[in-house]
């Protein structure tokens, strides 16, 4: 659990921050891609709510220190080297610190006032058929609470539904997925984009599996793409998603204003 120095106020929030516990990404032809969370897309959001007086808790399925996608680990994701290096060691900070099971952190979901997903591609791997994480996101999607998930991390929505695992599986198998009971079926949001993602796959010993955004699409939910490369953040209700990478600076401007109007648990 991490914290600022200065003592718990009124307006400070305690935010859950669940991450992916693989490294490992399926692609077609049985072929894997090496991924984990990025690192702006983590440390740049943490590294401003933690400023801002709000607590995080970290949270992956299997109570291990999330793996970094080494790709993300560049100064090209920063303002400058000064901003790179300071969140590097943010980061390594806060990861070496305690790291709660997921099953552990949503038997008492009531203490959060908010739930966080940085992206990467390692949601797509477990995170989307986690049973725990979408027992978590009923909750806070029930009470209105900030919901808030970068890059990649949107298509771990889609673990709000009875039958998530199915749904990943159709989505994996090339066959036009049944969501059912879908907690955000008619939200609008924004996820790394196809053109993005096409983009970034030429790198990839193998083509994707599937897209991010046709996996919320099929699904029901709107989703508001910019151009490839370009920040952009769409907030509905309580729901706030980011695009990509360049997102991060926007994104936790909206996820400020969200804690802002959020009443704080004690």
């Amino acid at each position: 659990m991490t914290q600022t120095d200065a003592s718990k106020t009124d307006t400070s929030k305690k935010i859950l921050v669940i991450m992916s516990s693989d490294s490992e990404l399926p692609l077609q032809g049985g072929k894997t891609h090496a991924t984990g969370f990025y690192l702006n897309e983590f440390g740049v959001p943490a590294h401003r709510l933690v400023e801002a007086g709000h607590t995080l808790t970290i949270a992956t399925p299997r109570g291990n220190r999330p793996p970094l996608d080494a790709g993300s680990d560049s100064k090209d994701y920063f303002k400058d080297e000064a901003e790179y290096q300071q969140i590097g060691a943010f980061v390594n900070e806060v990861l070496s610190g305690e790291i709660v099971p997921l099953a552990d952190a949503v038997t008492n979901l009531d203490a959060f006032d908010a739930v966080f997903l940085p992206g990467g591609h390692a949601p797509m791997i477990e995170l989307m058929h986690n049973h725990d994480l979408g027992h978590a996101l009923r909750h806070f999607h029930e009470r209105s609470l900030p919901t808030a998930l970068i890059c990649h991390a949107p298509v771990a929505l889609l673990a709000a539904q009875p039958a998530a695992g199915a749904y990943q599986r159709a989505l994996e198998a090339g066959e036009t997925p049944d969501a059912r009971d879908f907690a955000y079926s008619g939200y609008r949001a924004t996820v790394f984009s196809t053109p993005e993602e096409k983009d970034t796959e030429g790198g990839f010993e193998a083509p994707m599996l599937y897209y991010p955004a046709d996996a919320l699409a099929a699904a029901g939910m709107t989703v508001q793409n910019a151009e490839k490369w370009t920040s952009n953040v769409v907030r509905d209700r309580e729901l706030i998603t980011g695009q990509n990478p360049m997102s991060d600076e926007a994104f936790v401007e909206e996820f400020l204003k969200a804690l802002g109007k959020t009443s704080a648990q004690g």
